[in-house]
């Protein structure tokens, strides 16, 4: 059995292992054949000349997917990327997730790239289920899932480990402020900051905003969702009316799950305990807004897990972002 690159003609082949895939693992959510194609197909990053299957006798038992992102084709330091690699489930054990692996190890490599990595950068997000749930999801898988086969299937293939994330997950269904995060909003309105629905009337100061946390992602989100022709809402902190802190856009998923994008708070207003109270409002608002549950994920070693964790919020799966040096 030998190694061929696969092609558009190829994908729903490529689709029903997938399928078969999330139906025996119960961790990725089901796509539909459109959703798959449309994940693969609209991402300019997505190539099939990173495309490699095995088939016996015409029917397809194996394949990997490769991803080089165009925008850094050319630097050696940017590495190419493990999106997937599925093999049949009888056809499991005699090495062909390993030859597919090497074969795209040495295509990075004659692309003139230093590493591989299994991590961010996928050509798509593939969304998965929350563990003892109802299936409550998150659009994103970030890495490897810690102890899973495939992370002891890159271990033993010489991938280290250069990064975790943590997925969090909390049901809305009882939750309410906390006595503490009550306190802290008392005393931080007796100095003039309070936190609440951003007003275009009556909250100014968002382009120093901007300047003054100086995080170009943050930036975008907020700029995106105000060039809306109906801007989705979102708590601003105010300071005497002065936006010193921000949300993110708060709207539903069709799952339930209420959306995500982040917090941020301005170094002036710092040391109040107006993070932990600007998410927790969050959260309370997601579900007066009708959602069921809010997940997201960070790295291991961002502070801002410990607000998450103030909330309520629980570690559910660990991600690990894995690497190795093509030589």
């Amino acid at each position: 059995m030998n190694i061929i690159k696969l092609q558009k003609e190829d994908l729903k082949d490529i689709y029903e292992l997938f399928n078969e895939y999330v139906e025996e693992g119960k961790f990725l959510k089901y796509l539909s054949y459109s959703q798959f194609e449309d994940k693969l197909l609209s991402n300019p990053d997505f190539n099939f000349d990173l495309v490699f299957g095995i088939r016996d006798n015409g029917k397809l038992i194996a394949y990997c997917i490769g991803i080089l992102r165009e925008k850094y084709k050319d630097n050696e330091n940017i590495p190419g990327y493990v999106n997937m690699i599925i093999v049949k489930k009888e056809y499991r054990k005699q090495g062909l997730g390993s030859l597919l692996l090497k074969h795209l190890e040495k295509c990075f490599k004659e692309l003139n790239k230093k590493y591989i990595q299994a991590s961010y950068f996928l050509p798509s997000c593939y969304s998965w289920y929350i563990p003892n749930t109802d299936k409550h999801d998150h659009p994103c898988a970030p890495g490897i899932r810690i102890n899973s086969k495939e992370y002891f299937f890159l271990i033993h293939r010489g991938y280290g480990i250069v990064g975790q994330e943590d997925a969090f997950h909390l049901d809305l269904c009882n939750y309410e402020l906390s006595p503490s995060i009550k306190k802290i909003l008392e005393d931080n309105e007796k100095d003039g900051i309070v936190i609440e629905l951003y007003d275009p009337n009556k909250h100014y100061g968002i382009d120093d905003f901007y300047k003054d946390l100086n995080i170009y992602d943050f930036e975008k989100v907020i700029r995106s969702n105000l060039e809306l022709e109906k801007p989705y809402p979102f708590l601003v902190v105010a300071k005497n009316n002065k936006i010193v802190g921000w949300t993110g856009a708060m709207w539903n998923e069709e799952s339930g799950r209420g959306h995500f994008d982040g917090i941020a708070i301005l170094d002036s207003v710092r040391g109040r305990g107006l993070g932990k109270a600007l998410f927790s409002l969050l959260a309370l608002y997601n579900k007066k807004g009708g959602a069921k549950f809010m997940t997201f994920y960070t790295g291991l070693n961002n502070h801002a897990r410990y607000i998450y964790m103030g909330a309520g919020f629980k570690i559910i799966q660990s991600f690990a972002l894995m690497k190795k040096p093509l030589k």
